[in-house]
């Protein structure tokens, strides 16, 4: 344990830090460009590494991210990433250690929030993170998908992917700005969803992009890839893996659910990231067509700045309630907390007075982007109070919408 340090790493050691996360997930590194290709959104200063002696055996990284919260504010988030501990090191602490630094850092920053994506999700609610946004891994038999007779459906356009970001840039921050759960996208982080390299084809087609255009402009998009297949009796019977669908009118979402549900020789569609409140069930004839093959928890929240983050969002109810809050990770975080919501803007102080109700940090998280209701938090015995004020609570914090994280980080 003498020999175990934890620092950001050093330019040398990027390679090095590459290696051992991937490692950690179980892969290869896929290609000789593959730690440049990370580094654009990952830079050696917003890393954490783990040392024993020069090997490096447990990684964190620290993205600078900016989430849409209910209401539209762009509140600042600390994107949590590549986290790893090789199992040769594991019940030695390391990862409560980056942890802290990392969530330390993030305050320092000035950041109320840190979110992420678990690759194994028992892990992260002990650090205080909430499962805030869920989504729908879905697939479809194009041939059997049709549309109500009053669905209007345009035709879409192919547009390649040198320069896309131009076009898509606009219309993906118009849906972002007024959904809670995504995230903003800046010039690396459009290099990194489009930059087509050979290792992220998986045996499947280059990136496939299609723009539906509004009376205004473009106003929706599609990325996908494509992979042959036979069936049985030797017909083809390829498959449509849908990336993203962002579409900012009903008319574009048809438009481009019809484009991908009817392409040649490729009758199955699969997307992995459907909303769970999704727009385009009520559009076709029959709903059903969409079959959901599991929900699956997305984005995690961890409030690290109670005050903040609870007076950025706004509220679709006014009412008062007083939030106990316990918080064994970062204890200072914990305390009774008085919010009222007037006309949809809340306030929010520190009090010494008994709590309506009383929560761990990742319930908060978990229901502060207005998804998951407190009714079942309160059944699992995860928020105490009474019946009224556990339904004051649900009032308050849910929103019509479902949130929505549209893409892994």
């Amino acid at each position: 344990m003498t020999d175990l340090t934890i620092r950001p790493i050093t330019d040398e050691e990027y390679p090095a830090f590459v290696k051992a996360f991937m490692d950690g997930f179980a892969e290869d590194i896929p290609a000789d460009d593959f730690p440049s290709y990370i580094r654009t959104n990952l830079p050696p200063e917003l890393t954490l590494a783990a040392f024993d002696g020069d090997d490096i055996v447990g990684t964190f990284g620290g993205l600078d991210l900016t989430l849409t919260v209910p209401g539209g504010a762009q509140v600042p988030m600390e994107g949590t990433t590549v986290v790893t501990v090789f199992p040769t090191h594991r019940r030695m602490g390391l990862m409560k250690r980056m942890m802290h630094m990392h969530l330390d850092n993030a305050v320092e920053a000035g950041k109320p929030l840190a979110g992420l994506w678990a690759s194994e999700s028992g892990i992260y609610e002990r650090f205080g993170y909430g499962i805030a946004t869920y989504c729908d891994a879905i697939k479809m038999d194009g041939r059997k998908v049709a549309f109500r007779d009053e669905i209007e459906v345009d035709r879409v356009r192919r547009i390649p992917v040198e320069g896309a970001s131009e076009i898509l840039g606009p219309i993906y921050d118009e849906r972002q700005r007024e959904t809670p759960g995504m995230w903003a996208r800046s010039d690396g982080w459009w290099y990194d969803i489009l930059a087509d390299l050979d290792w992220m084809k998986n045996g499947r087609t280059k990136l496939r992009i299609v723009v539906h255009d509004g009376p205004d402009g473009p106003d929706g998009y599609a990325l996908y890839r494509q992979k042959g297949g036979d069936s049985d009796d030797w017909h083809d019977n390829g498959t449509v893996h849908v990336l993203e669908v962002i579409a900012n009118t009903p008319r574009a979402t048809a438009s481009l659910w019809s484009y991908l549900t009817n392409i040649d020789l490729s009758p199955n569609v699969k997307y992995n990231n459907f909303p769970v409140d999704d727009d385009l069930g009520p559009m076709l004839k029959e709903g059903r067509r969409i079959q959901r093959v599991f929900k699956h928890e997305a984005l995690y929240v961890r409030i690290l700045d109670v005050i903040a983050a609870l007076e950025a969002r706004t509220y679709q109810h006014d009412g008062e309630i007083l939030i106990g809050l316990k918080d064994s990770f970062r204890p200072h975080t914990a305390g009774t907390y008085r919010l009222t919501s007037e006309g949809g803007v809340g306030r929010c102080a520190e009090v010494d007075e008994t709590p309506d109700v009383t929560m761990d940090v990742e319930v908060l998280g978990a229901i502060y982007l207005g998804g998951p209701g407190a009714f079942g938090y309160a059944a699992a015995s995860r928020i105490q109070g009474a019946p009224e004020a556990i339904d004051r609570l649900n009032r308050l914090f849910r929103t019509a919408r479902e949130p929505w994280c549209n893409w892994v980080f």
